[in-house]
């Protein structure tokens, strides 16, 4: 009874390195495919280098009634704003930059592409804050990215506009958000 238990452990012993070199000869079930660019324009963002987070850009709405937020779906508060890229050697003539929001951004509504006001005391209530290319057509943080501009003379400057928009009757309040950014090259 020993020999074959014996015959048996040493046609187990063979048979273990056959089960781990089949894998290897297992069929795929798919490709994953890889694309991107590598590209050489480095513009500075707003004077800052790129990639430092060092640029910030502020936009003040000073104070917007109520009023004018009543329903939803109401826009008020229109506050034009520039995003200034390049005035180095580095930043290339001919490329296009973008504005591009980062979707991890604390205050990002995923749902809407718009801003949450944040959650402080005394917080104004049913108001968001939209972001919208120069031509007003909003823009959906999430998902889209600003219309571009063509880098000329080493500089581009991307106009965006932000503006309050109502989720319903706005309550008075403090209506502060931010969100990050970065610069697209296309």
């Amino acid at each position: 009874m020993n020999a074959i238990t014996a015959s048996s452990l040493a046609i187990a012993l063979v048979a273990i390195p056959l089960a781990f070199a089949t894998p290897a000869n297992a069929t795929n079930d798919g490709t994953i495919e890889i694309a991107g660019r590598i590209t050489a324009t480095t513009c500075q963002v707003e004077g800052n280098p790129p990639g430092s987070g060092a640029a910030t850009k502020k936009v003040d709405f000073g104070e917007v009634s109520a009023g004018h937020l009543a329903t939803e779906g109401q826009t008020a508060g229109d506050r034009s704003f520039q995003i200034h890229i390049g005035g180095n050697e580095e930043c290339v003539d001919g490329g296009m930059a973008t504005i591009r929001f980062d979707p991890a951004s604390p205050s990002l509504d995923r749902a809407t592409g718009r801003l949450n006001i944040d959650a402080v005391v005394d917080a104004a209530k049913n108001v968001q804050i939209q972001i919208a290319n120069e031509d007003g057509t909003p823009i959906n943080m999430y998902t889209e990215d600003a219309q571009g501009a063509t880098i000329v003379g080493n500089s581009a400057v991307i106009p965006l506009i932000a503006r309050y928009y109502s989720l319903g009757k706005a309550e008075k309040g403090v209506a502060n958000s931010r969100v990050g950014f970065q610069v697209v090259y296309q």
